[in-house]
């Protein structure tokens, strides 16, 4: 979908935090990245006031990533109705990426981007990657939301299509499979991939409210929740970056972590949760190992609240 609004000199709305792969695809259409921020204080809602400061005449559109990776956030629907305010006023198009549709936890509820207004154009992408848990069909849809023919008008859809002609696409018998993976999957088979993430979840949630130098918001969704490294809390030896940190609890407890620097979120680190249960907690037991010879000898206590604002979008979080 990047590619259908690459043009020369412009530039699009990508989140902060956010999933890595938007910023390889845009370096690699010659398409400036600009990042909006998510309010770790907030529940990782969006700032709208410093998205609309980013907008020119060059941006060509607005990525939403929605339930969220890294994040685990969910748009509640008002959040999201203003978000797409801020697009119709702006005269963007939103690239919807809802990969983790249907996948919430509590009185979390999953609202597609599209359902919101007809006034903004909209191209949803899909896939069987996570819902289904079968990342490695790579096998996804588009869907194009045009009601006035703003996309079609630009030539959006003839570009998809060539796109889709020139690519190699999965293989053929995952194709002729998708449709019985849509219409005939059982009801309580999403429901039984929903309650064991959502544990799973509680599981992380409770594991590291436990371990002192870590902090976390409660994931509403997806299969991901982000940690924050207290500042000052750990060693010259890890307390560095929290790549310093992923690469020594790899070295010593086997235990792979996503450093934040992956995301633009320095001090964070992203913890995947599609694990039993059984396994978080054994993982988690090494992370708290970990955590405990790592501690600083003189560890301050820093409110969760005043330390994630200070560093999500700041200008060390651009590399």
């Amino acid at each position: 979908c990047l590619t259908a609004f690459a043009s020369e000199g412009a530039n699009i709305l990508l989140p902060c935090p956010g999933y890595p792969m938007y910023e390889i695809l845009c370096q690699f259409l010659g398409v400036e990245c600009r990042w909006y921020h998510l309010q770790p204080d907030k529940n990782w809602e969006v700032d709208l006031d410093q998205l609309r400061s980013l907008v020119d005449s060059k941006t060509s559109a607005l990525l939403l990533n929605n339930p969220n990776n890294p994040c685990g956030s969910v748009y509640s629907r008002e959040h999201l109705t203003a978000i797409m305010g801020v697009a119709e006023e702006l005269k963007l198009p939103v690239i919807a990426d809802e990969v983790y549709a249907g996948i919430t936890f509590g009185d979390a509820e999953f609202v597609p981007c599209a359902t919101i207004t007809n006034r903004v154009p909209v191209l949803t992408v899909c896939s069987v990657s996570k819902r289904w848990l079968a990342p490695g069909w790579r096998l996804g849809w588009v869907a194009m939301y045009d009601v006035d023919g703003i996309l079609a008008s630009a030539g959006v859809n003839d570009i998809l299509l060539k796109l889709c002609q020139m690519s190699l696409g999965p293989a053929g018998p995952m194709q002729a499979a998708l449709a019985s993976v849509l219409k005939d999957t059982p009801k309580e088979w999403y429901e039984q991939v929903r309650s064991d993430l959502e544990e799973s979840g509680k599981c992380c949630v409770r594991r590291i409210r436990q371990i002192p130098g870590l902090e976390t918001t409660e994931p509403e969704g997806a299969m991901y929740c982000m940690v924050k490294m207290v500042p000052g809390y750990f060693d010259e030896q890890v307390g560095g970056s929290a790549i310093d940190f992923a690469a020594q609890l790899l070295t010593e407890e086997s235990l792979a972590l996503l450093p934040g620097e992956c995301f633009r979120a320095p001090f964070y680190f992203r913890v995947a949760f599609p694990a039993s249960v059984e396994d978080l907690e054994e993982a988690f037991d090494r992370l708290e190992g970990f955590c405990q010879r790592h501690a600083a000898t003189s560890s301050p206590s820093t409110s969760a609240g005043e330390s994630l604002t200070t560093t999500i979008g700041s200008p060390e979080s651009s590399p």
